[in-house]
């Protein structure tokens, strides 16, 4: 499902497209220095990113455009058209912007281009966020809150480093897609963002009069501010049996592992949940 998407559309840089084409609905897309590239007539003129979704791929000319964002098609990640930026997940990093002119009924691209920066100021301005929690939803949120200019103390807690969970039963499961893939970022990331990643840990206790947390070894984590993030858990079958050995609920990357060498030797499978 990952890789290259296929080149579509006209070179952008040397041929143009008709001016007609680019409409401010559906993408008009073709392809500069052998990348793709979107081109849409938004309210405040033409403008031109790249055609391929940095969380895996997908193709952003068949994507949703609202007016001022585009959505992926295939997990509906979302992105900013003005400024390139990811503003939805499961999409982390921006897709490059370009410049669009229009010229003798034609519209040109040439680029890539730097974007435009973005100073924010936070909206409110708490001492420390903890947020419990550090799947996708979770891990944006610390990066939302360094992005949007947030500067002091947060602490990210789960049970595991943040993943790309949909491969855990999809391309990784499959073994078509490396270990490496995995993590959202890297832990020199997290390092770098002065994020506290806390993992192998659970929350046990939440005191909002003291505004504190307690972990399941003890150890108490004060807040300014606390966002729950914790996600869903696998239904348990409440059979007989269920709790077998040989039977396996998908959620972490370590349960992804145990399938993966569960299957070794295995003639057979049975998947309950469709």
């Amino acid at each position: 499902m990952a890789g290259e998407t296929k080149l579509k559309g006209p070179d952008l840089s040397q041929e143009g497209i008709d001016s007609g084409a680019v409409g401010d609905q559906m993408p008009a897309v073709g392809h500069v220095d052998g990348k793709p590239v979107i081109v849409l007539r938004t309210a405040a003129g033409l403008r031109a990113v790249g055609g391929r979704c940095t969380h895996y791929g997908g193709p952003l000319g068949e994507g949703l455009f609202d007016g001022e964002r585009i959505h992926c098609p295939w997990h509906h990640a979302v992105f900013d058209i003005d400024t390139g930026e990811a503003v939805g997940a499961p999409a982390l990093n921006p897709v490059p912007t370009y410049q669009a002119t229009e010229r003798d009924g034609r519209v040109y691209v040439r680029g890539p281009v730097e974007a435009p920066k973005v100073v924010r100021t936070p909206v409110a301005n708490p001492e420390s966020v903890v947020i419990v929690g550090a799947g996708a939803a979770g891990a944006v949120a610390a990066e939302t809150l360094r992005r949007y200019g947030y500067t002091n103390p947060i602490t990210l807690i789960g049970q595991e480093a943040p993943v790309d969970r949909p491969n855990l039963s999809k391309d990784y499961l499959a073994g078509t897609a490396p270990e490496e893939w995995m993590p959202l970022r890297s832990s020199d990331f997290y390092t770098d963002q002065d994020i506290d990643l806390v993992v192998d840990r659970q929350v046990v206790r939440i005191d909002p009069a003291e505004g504190r947390i307690e972990l399941d070894d003890g150890k108490n984590i004060s807040y300014g501010a606390l966002l729950l993030a914790p996600g869903a858990e696998p239904i348990r079958l409440p059979l007989k049996g269920g709790d077998l050995p040989h039977v396996h609920y998908l959620r972490s990357f370590e349960d992804s592992r145990r399938i993966i060498n569960a299957l070794e030797g295995a003639s057979h499978a049975v998947i309950v949940g469709a």
